[in-house]
């Protein structure tokens, strides 16, 4: 029986590199013949149905919804078979999906509001997806799912700094499109747990960045892109930090931490604790 199984494994395999080759006759010849010789297991002839849907679906090469339908699609065709084979499908037609947009619209495009970066992160090409995404953020400097996206997939590469950087620059330009519960950073999402100790007023995501400088976990920024005024408070707090990090004077500084007193007293206490209003001092040298 493990001969077999092993057999089975070793011909999903080489199907799998057929589907990622866009070889896809011979793909669904090879899946529809391991089936034949195992009629016993199911998911070969799921995996061989699914092949052979593939290769007749014939998708337009400049039509990324159509691709991104039939992604869909082969999710729920796929569910039964086999890890590799739908791995390989799905990897194929998110691939599809974005040299699909790539033609029709430039690299980094969005479908009905989506990045098309994320298909390639669902599909398992993290690297993919994050070059897409880098893409989609140049394109959308305020797109805060694009950002929140690429955070994910530098995540999953183990980038954890320039992750917390997208994760922050999310919150700080669409706090308010931003679900925590799709940040793939357990310690950025825990930031949210402290706005009620710190008697944070409003909507506690807006705040996520400014708790993130407090707890040294995310980078405090003066280049996101923040839409007009702002998300109110949390910005203006955020803003002033980042003036108090630029003052040149005691006075400065003065004024900017009797703003932060009076707007948030809880987390200016907090601020002051964590030495993170400390002066910074003046360069010297020849730089």
């Amino acid at each position: 029986m493990s001969d077999l199984l092993e057999s089975i494994a070793a011909d999903r395999g080489r199907i799998a590199d057929l589907v990622a080759d866009g070889r896809l006759d011979q793909a669904a010849y090879r899946s529809r013949h391991l089936a034949d010789r195992n009629a016993a297991d199911a998911r070969c002839a799921t995996d061989a149905a699914l092949v052979e849907w593939l290769r007749d679906s014939d998708l337009p090469r400049d039509r990324p919804a159509a691709w991104r339908d039939a992604f869909r699609e082969g999710n729920v065709r796929g569910k039964e078979g086999s890890a590799p084979i739908l791995a390989a499908v799905r990897r194929y037609l998110a691939r599809g999906l974005v040299k699909a947009s790539d033609a029709a619209e430039g690299r980094g495009g969005f479908l009905e509001g989506e990045p098309v970066g994320v298909y390639l992160l669902e599909a398992g090409l993290v690297d993919e997806a994050a070059a897409s995404l880098f893409a989609s953020l140049a394109r959308a400097p305020t797109s805060g799912r694009a950002a929140l996206l690429l955070g994910n997939a530098l995540r999953r590469l183990e980038r954890v700094e320039e992750a917390r950087d997208a994760f922050r620059r999310a919150l700080r330009v669409a706090p308010f499109e931003i679900l925590l519960a799709e940040i793939e950073d357990e310690e950025v999402r825990g930031l949210a747990d402290l706005g009620d100790e710190l008697e944070l007023p409003g909507d506690v995501r807006a705040w996520v960045p400014v708790i993130g400088f407090l707890e040294d976990v995310l980078p405090l920024s003066a280049l996101d892109p923040v839409p007009g005024a702002g998300f109110g408070d949390a910005t203006r707090v955020y803003d002033l930090l980042i003036a108090h990090k630029g003052a040149r004077s005691h006075g400065e500084r003065t004024a900017i931490r009797r703003d932060l007193k009076q707007l948030v007293p809880q987390l200016f206490d907090a601020l002051l604790a964590a030495r993170k209003l400390d002066a910074v001092p003046t360069p010297t040298g020849n730089a």
